[in-house]
């Protein structure tokens, strides 16, 4: 960890410019990206969470690859349950699985690599909790990092919690948020920097649009 590695004092107070851009929800059985992350951003990315076999360690399918298997259409709104009714008679070994919350940690480190060339060197970056806590019957907590400092964020806070929920640099150019629920983690950003995370090839991911869909991603 390095030495930014701090809880801030009042999470509240550094919440509250993200709470007040999210779309506020009016429709328990329909979502919308900015829900999630906040109004206002020039782009909009959905970054898909891999498809694994938990016998068969490293082996992925992309949600593209599910889709086609599953004769479903692939569009920015796919849920996985069409994909999950491809293999509810799996062969034996193939029971393929996405994670909910928390992409899986080959996608987490390319986020970070590409964020990374788009964040000023050294700029402190807030990892928040707050859902998590909230479960466990404790207040919110902040983070004050460094982006490389992730998975130190996330092993410090303890695996009970998952990853932060939402990322930001201090400039507030970009915002990451994986929700609990959702099979995907959303991104609002730069034009720049949404081509690049749908241009990776080591990433999976869809430009969407504020009004974008995410229920039961």
């Amino acid at each position: 960890m390095t030495d930014e590695f701090v809880a801030e004092p009042d999470p509240d107070q550094e919440l509250r410019w993200l709470h007040k851009r999210l779309t506020p929800e009016t429709d328990v059985r329909q979502h919308v990206v900015t829900e999630i992350v906040p109004e206002g951003f020039p782009a909009y990315v959905r970054v898909f969470h891999s498809w694994w076999l938990e016998e068969v360690p490293g082996l992925r399918r992309t949600w593209r690859e599910m889709a086609e298997a599953a004769d479903a259409q692939y569009h920015s709104e796919l849920t996985a349950g069409p994909l999950r009714q491809e293999m509810l008679n799996p062969p034996v070994g193939e029971q393929w699985e996405t994670s909910e919350g928390d992409a899986d940690a080959d996608t987490r480190q390319e986020l970070v690599e590409i964020l990374s060339d788009a964040t000023t060197p050294g700029q402190a970056v807030f990892f928040s909790y707050e859902l998590a806590k909230s479960l466990h019957r404790e207040e919110p907590i902040v983070w004050k990092s460094t982006l490389t400092d992730l998975e130190a964020v996330r092993a410090h806070t303890g695996e009970e919690y998952g990853g932060p929920e939402h990322w930001w640099p201090a400039d507030r150019s970009w915002v990451v948020a994986c929700d609990w629920d959702l099979t995907s983690t959303y991104v609002a950003c730069s034009e720049a920097l949404a081509e690049r995370l749908v241009r990776s090839d080591r990433l999976e991911a869809l430009r969407v649009d504020p009004t974008t869909r995410i229920d039961g991603t």
